[in-house]
This record gives C-alpha cells, structure tokens and sequence, in this order.
C-alpha cells in the first residue's frame, strides 16, 4: 500500500463531491433550489468521508509523524492544513444547521447556504492542491524507510476496519446518488 496514493485517490473523490457542491452553488446563484435530499447528502459525504475516514488519516497518522520528526520546523505548514479542517468542518457544520430552514423554503437559510458553500470549495480545492503537489512530495522525501513503514501499517489497519470499510462503500455510493440528484437541477 502507497499511503500518499491512498490519500491522493480519497482527494480525487472529494474532489468529486467538490463538483457537485459547485453545481449546487450554481443553481443557487441562478435561483434554483436541488433537492434538500442533495445537501443532506453532502453533509453525510463530506463528515464521514473526508473528515472521519481521510483526515483521520492525515492529521493523526501522518501530520504527527512528521511533526515530531521534524522538530518544529513544519509547524506553521501543519498547522496551516489543520486549521483548513477545522475550517471547513464549521463551514459544513452551518450548512448543516440551515437545512431545516432550507427545506421550509427560508431565503435566509438560501443564503446561508450559499454564504458557507463558496468558502468551504475555494478552501478546500486550495487545500487538496497543496497536500497533492506540496505538502506529499515533501512529506516522502523527508520521511524515511522505517517511518514509511510504521505508516503504512497504520494505513492498512484503518483501511481494513470494518467501519471504515463500511463508511467507505456508503460514502462512494452517496457521492454517485450526489451526481445523480445535481444532475436532475437545471443549471
């Protein structure tokens, strides 16, 4: 197992989602509504799969190791992508809070979606970027034999967990039920 190509794949699924996010921002720019359905899909796809199954892997498994084995000097860039996570899960967080209003048909609760939904793109696509063509390449480099090795146990024990694997299918077929649901919206 290549944990880098690991996480490069689990990007390229977010970045998917990251798509249909953008249509759906479309939409609403343009006065169309998708489906409350659509949203609460993408609440559950970006919680579960790009916080509780990728990030995961990032911030406990490999943003660690390298902090500690770099003594401090990647601290700021660490810190940079962890903040970015944090971002983003309160960006998701007040998208989820207004869907109850959004299903009622509140332009406020519209607009609060729209208001959290360009930030959390722009973050996000801004973040992948510099993890897949940055923060990777350095981190590969810098990591040595043995660490690459302690990681990718870690790796293979969190891709083999039945919960993981779990969220996993679930969340790949709700990323393709949210294609499906932003394909139905006019744009």
């Amino acid at each position: 197992m290549d944990i880098f190509k690991t996480l490069t794949r689990e990007h390229h699924h977010i970045l998917t989602g990251l798509v249909c996010l953008e249509k759906a921002k479309n939409a609403l720019e343009e006065n169309k509504q998708p489906p409350a359905v659509f949203f609460e899909e993408s609440v559950l796809f970006f919680s579960q799969y790009a916080d509780r199954l990728h990030h995961y892997k990032e911030e406990f498994l490999l943003f660690s190791i390298l902090a500690s084995k770099k003594e401090g000097t990647i601290d700021l860039e660490v810190g940079a992508l962890r903040h970015q996570h944090e971002l983003n899960r309160k960006l998701m967080g007040k998208i989820q809070n207004a869907l109850k209003g959004y299903m009622a048909g509140s332009e406020i609760a519209v607009t609060t979606v729209l208001r959290n939904l360009s930030p959390y793109i722009s973050v996000l696509r801004r973040h992948i970027y510099r993890e897949d063509h940055l923060f990777f390449p350095m981190a590969e480099k810098e990591l040595s034999e043995k660490d690459i090795k302690g990681l990718t146990s870690h790796f293979f024990l969190e891709e083999a967990d039945n919960d993981a694997q779990r969220i996993r299918k679930e969340n790949l077929s709700r990323l393709q039920k949210m294609e499906k649901l932003i394909a139905e919206v006019r744009c």
